[in-house]
């Protein structure tokens, strides 16, 4: 009896199953889920313009509908298509954006910042007075790409004062550092090596600098964006917060052309004595962005501004770039935008791009290291920056939308 119990529920459950999958493939076929597949992901629209998604959006019944709300991680509409009110069909974003004006730029230019914090690059053994070979800190668990922020309660910006906090009690040391956007703390009893300085066994970084180009300047001329991806540390790769930071005129005193396999380089050279462009607030995965110094080192054409195109809007096809690549101005080269990525969130590696111009072809050999942050411009819209070069095509490079930049500066 119980045998046939249990074979009459497991039938009762195959039935069902047949039937809940039968109606889903009817269901899946019908006006309503045509409607909803013909969605987009994301659209993008001027600001105050109703969305042709929501308001447009029509089925044949009632069974799907739309609710709208606020993304606030993307800073973007968000609306739902569910269905009966329970199960989600569909989510698309809305993005809603002024038509500003911006300067694309194209000049080379140093960047140097100072961290937020001291950078652990790297750990080095430390022979104490009594001949033992010890690293205090990795054995307390730091680890390379750790932001080292202060030191028994006292910040420490520089490796100078990281020395000078350590010094202060060779006992026993709390040191709180930000690891992957947490707050770590830990407690490390430093070594005190023959000259009675205690030493923790890190190798450190507060500082950097590099050649790039700037991207573009806003349109009241108080902020600029450049490079397009972060500035990461040489040695870990990890993105390092800003503390201060400045752009300023560079000189591009040669070109190492790039090739199949091999990089080409800007090689360029500043002081901090060159003529300040801005300064750098905030390195960030897409870029570092800043203020700018009116009355600087840039030439303001007010008539050079153009609109920053909606990621919809660029298309595969010729543009062309800004870029310094010698002792000379910022120069326009043709390119083709050969593949564009639809995104629903800010991201890199939004076009591929590649090089056409002869002269700049003949110049570098095509993208090198330094031309990040060169504009792309097509049909008088700033449409991207140049991120990286193809290791195995110098011709070949991807590029941000410059939409996401603006979004971010902006924000």
């Amino acid at each position: 009896m119980k045998k046939s119990k249990n074979a009459i529920q497991k039938k009762f459950i195959r039935l069902f199953g047949f039937i809940l999958a039968s109606a889903v493939a009817v269901f899946n076929f019908t006006d309503d889920m045509c409607a909803v597949r013909a969605l987009p992901e994301v659209v993008f629209i001027e600001r105050g313009t109703p969305s042709p998604i929501f308001e447009n959006f029509r089925t044949s019944s009632r069974a799907v509908a739309a609710g709208s709300g606020m993304d606030e991680t993307l800073s973007a509409r968000r609306i739902t298509y569910r269905l009966f009110d329970l199960i989600e069909l569909a989510r698309v974003y809305v993005y809603e954006s002024d038509r500003t004006e911006y300067l694309p730029c194209g000049n080379a230019v140093g960047i140097s910042i100072r961290t937020d914090g001291v950078a652990v690059v790297g750990f080095g053994d430390i022979i104490t007075s009594g001949g033992k070979s010890v690293c205090p800190a990795r054995e307390a668990g730091v680890k390379a790409g750790d932001i080292i922020k202060s030191v028994n309660g006292q910040k420490v910006l520089t490796s100078a004062k990281l020395r000078e906090a350590l010094d202060i009690d060779k006992e026993n040391t709390r040191i709180t550092l930000e690891r992957e956007g947490r707050t770590v703390e830990l407690s490390i009893s430093p070594a005190v090596d023959g000259a009675g300085r205690a030493l923790i066994g890190l190798w450190v970084r507060d500082s950097t600098i590099g050649i790039g180009t700037l991207s573009f300047v806003s349109k009241d001329g108080l902020m600029t964006a450049a490079l397009g991806h972060a500035v990461v540390d040489a040695d870990t790769g990890k993105l390092l917060p800003v503390h201060d930071g400045e752009m300023v005129k560079a000189e591009i005193i040669g070109v190492s052309k790039g090739s199949a396999g091999r990089p080409g380089e800007l090689k360029g050279t500043f002081t901090s004595d060159n003529e300040r462009i801005g300064s750098i607030e905030v390195n960030t995965e897409l870029g570092v962005f800043g203020r700018f110094d009116e009355g600087g080192a840039l030439d303001i054409d007010a008539d050079a501004f153009i609109p920053i195109a909606f990621p919809n809007e660029v298309k595969e096809g010729g543009a062309v770039i800004l870029a310094q690549v010698g002792s000379g101005p910022v120069e326009e080269y043709s390119c083709k935008i050969l593949r564009t990525v639809k995104q629903n969130k800010p991201a890199q590696k939004g076009l591929v791009i590649k090089i056409t111009d002869k002269r700049l072809i003949e110049a570098t050999g095509g993208i090198v290291q330094g031309m990040s942050g060169s504009p792309i411009i097509q049909d008088g819209k700033l449409v991207g920056v140049i991120t990286h070069v193809f290791v195995n095509d110098s011709l070949k490079g991807y590029g941000i939308y410059a939409y996401w930049m603006k979004e971010l500066m902006n924000g």
